[in-house]
C-alpha cells in the first residue's frame, strides 16, 4: 500500500460511510442507506393480548378413519414412486410393516448412507419422518389442502423427501 492509498480510520455516524481515498485531502463521507421494516398488514397486527395467527400452519385432520386411510395411500403410493430407484442404486431396500401405533416405512441405503423411516401413529394423526439429512420431523395431513404438512412451519413432505433422496441416491422418486 502506498502513501497517497490510505484507509480513513475515524469513527463513523451509524448512517455514514468511510469512502476509501487515494488523495491526499480529507476522506468523503457518503451516506448509507438503511431499510426499513415492512408495514404489518392488518391479519398480522396483534390484537389486544392475543398472537398473530400463523398462516403457514395447517389445521389437522381429526377423523381417525380418513387418516388412516390417507395414511395407507400416502405409504403406497410411496412404494409405487420409490420402485424404479431401487435398479439404480446398488443397496436401496423398502419395508413396510404393522408397529404398535401405526404402519412404518423403513428405506434403508446401507450402512453408508443410513436409513429413512416413516412412522405413522394413529391415535395422534400424525407421522414422525427421519432421515440422515434432515432429522426427525412430524408431520400431519391439512383438512383444507389434504396435503402433509411439518406442524412447525408448514412445507410439504413430499418435497422434502425428493430433496433428501436425490441429495443421496441416484434417479428420482416418482411422486
Amino acid at each position: 500500500m502506498t502513501a497517497a492509498s490510505t484507509w480513513t480510520n475515524m469513527p463513523t455516524a451509524s448512517t455514514m460511510m468511510a469512502v476509501r481515498s487515494f488523495h491526499s485531502t480529507d476522506p468523503v463521507w457518503m451516506p448509507v442507506r438503511r431499510r426499513r421494516r415492512a408495514r404489518q398488514t392488518e391479519n398480522e397486527e396483534k390484537s389486544e393480548g392475543q398472537p398473530a395467527e400463523n398462516p403457514l400452519k395447517h389445521v389437522p385432520m381429526t377423523d381417525t378413519l380418513a387418516f388412516c386411510h390417507e395414511a395407507s395411500a400416502l405409504l403406497t403410493k410411496l412404494q409405487k414412486a420409490l420402485e424404479p430407484m431401487k435398479a439404480q442404486n446398488d443397496t436401496f431396500i423398502v419395508t413396510r410393516v404393522d408397529g404398535d401405533i401405526g404402519e412404518i416405512m423403513t428405506i434403508d441405503l446401507g450402512p453408508k448412507d443410513g436409513s429413512y423411516r416413516i412412522e405413522i401413529s394413529e391415535m395422534e394423526h400424525m407421522f414422525e419422518y427421519t432421515s440422515p439429512i434432515s432429522g426427525k420431523v412430524l408431520y400431519v395431513l391439512s383438512d383444507e389442502t389434504k396435503e402433509w404438512v411439518g406442524i412447525e412451519d408448514g412445507h410439504s413432505f413430499e418435497g422434502l423427501l425428493v430433496r433428501d433422496l436425490i441429495r443421496q441416491c441416484r434417479g428420482l422418486p416418482d411422486l
